[in-house]
C-alpha cells in the first residue's frame, strides 16, 4: 500500500487535531475516566501543536486523504542525552494498517533526529492501543513512565493506621531524603536530589501550592506519606489539565512497614479527601521500573498512558 509522507506543515494542524481526538476518543471508551474537556475544547490540543510545526515532523496521506502525523515536541537534555521527545498529542493515525505508518514515520524522523545526533528517544502513547503499544515495542521501545487514574471507590484496607494531616514542612525532611535516596537503587536507577535546602524548598512549595500531606508515624517519626492535590498545570498529566483532577504527587512507605495495609490507609484518605473537595478523579504517574511503588499503583489505578524510550547507538 503506497503512501506519500511530506513534512508536516501548519496547514494539516486541524487534521492532526481530529484525527488525534478520534483516537483519544477510542481511548475514553476504554478508560471511562478520561475527560471530555479534550474532546469539546479541541483548541488546547491546537495551540499545543502549533508551536512545534518547524520541528522534525510528518503527516502522511494515503491520495489525497490525511491519514497519519508525528511530529516533534520538545529537545531536552534527559540521562545525559540530548533527547527528542513525541508527546501524546504529537502524533496519531487512521486504524488501517496502523502499525505499518507508525514504522515508516518513525524512520523518516528517527533519521532527522540522528541528523541532529539526538540518540534518545521518547513518545507517549495511549495504554490501551494494543497495536500501537505492540508495535512501539518492535521498533526498539521500552515503557518508562505510566499515567494512572481512578474513581473514588473505597479501597480495601486491612487495618485501620492511625494517619493524619502533616504539613511542616520541616518534620517530612528526613523521609523525603530516603525517599529520594530510593530511586537511584535499583531496578530504578534514577538519580534524585537528597540535598536538605532543596528538599525543603520543595516541600514548602507543596505546602504554599495547597497539597496535602497525610503521615503515618511510629513513634512521632513519619514512616510513610502522600501529598495530594489538584493535578498541576506545568506538572504532569496534560490531558488532565483544567480538568478538575487530583493529584498524588509523591508518596513513600518506608521498608520495613510495607505490605502491612499503610499504603491502602493513606490512599483511602487520599480518595476521600479528593471526593470532599469536588474533584472528578484521582492521577498519579509512577516509573514503571518502581517495584514496590509500581506494584501498588497497578493495583488500584488504571494505566491510560504510557511513555516509552530508546536509545541508539550514535552511528557518526
Amino acid at each position: 500500500m503506497k503512501y506519500s509522507i511530506k513534512e508536516f506543515k501548519e496547514e494539516y494542524l486541524e487534521s492532526a487535531v481530529e484525527l488525534f481526538l478520534t483516537n483519544y476518543q477510542r481511548e475514553k471508551e476504554k478508560s471511562i475516566l478520561l475527560p471530555s474537556e479534550i474532546i469539546n475544547e479541541p483548541k488546547h490540543i491546537l495551540n499545543s501543536l502549533k508551536p512545534q510545526v518547524g520541528n522534525p515532523g510528518v503527516a502522511v496521506f494515503k491520495k489525497n486523504k490525511f491519514v497519519a502525523y508525528m511530529q516533534t515536541g520538545a529537545k531536552f537534555k534527559f540521562k545525559g542525552q540530548i533527547t527528542a521527545f513525541v508527546p501524546e498529542y504529537s502524533h496519531s493515525s487512521i486504524e488501517e494498517n496502523k502499525t505499518n505508518l507508525y514504522q515508516q514515520m518513525y524512520m523518516k524522523l528517527s533519521s532527522e533526529w540522528i541528523k541532529e545526533n539526538i540518540n534518545l528517544h521518547i513518545i507517549g502513547h495511549f495504554a490501551n492501543d494494543i497495536e500501537l503499544k505492540e508495535t512501539i515495542n518492535q521498533l526498539g521501545f521500552g515503557a518508562i513512565l505510566s499515567e494512572q487514574v481512578r474513581d473514588f471507590s473505597p479501597v480495601n484496607v486491612k487495618k485501620n493506621f492511625v494517619v493524619y494531616e502533616e504539613f511542616n514542612p520541616t518534620k517530612l525532611i528526613d523521609i523525603e531524603i530516603e525517599h529520594n535516596e530510593y530511586y537511584p537503587q535499583a531496578p530504578i536507577f534514577i538519580k534524585k536530589n537528597t540535598d536538605r535546602t532543596a528538599i525543603l524548598e520543595n516541600l514548602e512549595k507543596h505546602r504554599i501550592n495547597g497539597d496535602k500531606c497525610f503521615v503515618y508515624s511510629i513513634k512521632n517519626k513519619p514512616s510513610g506519606y502522600f501529598i495530594i492535590g489538584e493535578s498541576a498545570v506545568d506538572g504532569e498529566g496534560f490531558l488532565l489539565k483544567k480538568t478538575n483532577t487530583a493529584q498524588i504527587k509523591a508518596a513513600y512507605v518506608k521498608p520495613a512497614e510495607r505490605r502491612k495495609g499503610i499504603g491502602e490507609c493513606l490512599l483511602q484518605c487520599a480518595i476521600n479527601w479528593a471526593e470532599k473537595n469536588g474533584f472528578e478523579r484521582l492521577f498519579v504517574e509512577h516509573e514503571t521500573a518502581n517495584y514496590y511503588g509500581g506494584n501498588f499503583w497497578r493495583k488500584h489505578f488504571k494505566p491510560y498512558l504510557y511513555f516509552s524510550m530508546r536509545y541508539i547507538d550514535s552511528v557518526k
